[in-house]
């Protein structure tokens, strides 16, 4: 089975001039959680989620309006082709931690969309399940120890300033999923890595 097979054909996807409160309509319109962000021509240069507006827009206190996507998109993006077997796409999928894979055809043009739900609609059981655990083992934290407590007020260095990710007398070293991610945000490059097909 092919990644063409199962991904979704009619994906909907903006430029990286849009702004994050123009994109944040369309994804309300269309009921999405992500969009790929494009040039022009339709080749892929970030997506857009609904975390991404979360956490740069609204957690740092930025008006949706006077942003434009290319400053808050997620420019580090997993891509495949549509002859990819679905298998190696799970195990891009689960080895990343990702719900979600651009389908690129031969010339870097978006095609489709392989996600979970893709996935568990279409393609066998026992490979749909593999998949989901992969993700939410990655996902999930450790839950081995403490109870429900309220959650802790960031610094002010958190939105204000900068951070020695490496450091270990960082805020968030305690937080090696933070310090991932933002490794990612501040490292990222608008290279989309492909998985060979």
């Amino acid at each position: 089975m092919y990644c063409k097979e199962i991904m979704s054909h009619s994906v909907q996807w903006i430029q990286s001039d849009e702004t994050v409160a123009g994109a944040a309509q369309l994804m309300a319109f269309h009921n999405l959680g992500f969009l790929p962000i494009c040039d022009p021509e339709g080749r892929p240069l970030g997506v857009l989620t609904d975390r991404d507006i979360a956490l740069h827009v609204m957690g740092n206190d930025r008006s949706a309006a006077h942003t434009t996507v290319s400053e808050i998109m997620t420019v580090s993006v997993r891509s495949v082709g549509p002859d990819c077997p679905v298998d190696s796409a799970v195990e891009l999928m689960t080895e990343v931690g990702i719900s979600r894979l651009l389908v690129l055809d031969e010339t870097g043009h978006l095609q489709g969309v392989v996600s979970l739900a893709d996935l568990m609609a279409h393609a066998p059981e026992h490979i749909a399940m593999k998949t989901v655990r992969g993700i939410l083992a990655r996902e999930m934290s450790d839950r081995s120890s403490g109870g429900p407590h309220p959650a802790s007020k960031p610094t002010p260095e958190f939105f204000h300033g900068r951070r020695d990710l490496g450091s270990s007398n960082d805020s968030n070293a305690e937080n090696p999923s933070r310090i991932k991610a933002e490794r990612v945000v501040h490292g990222g490059t608008n290279d989309l890595k492909e998985f060979p097909s």
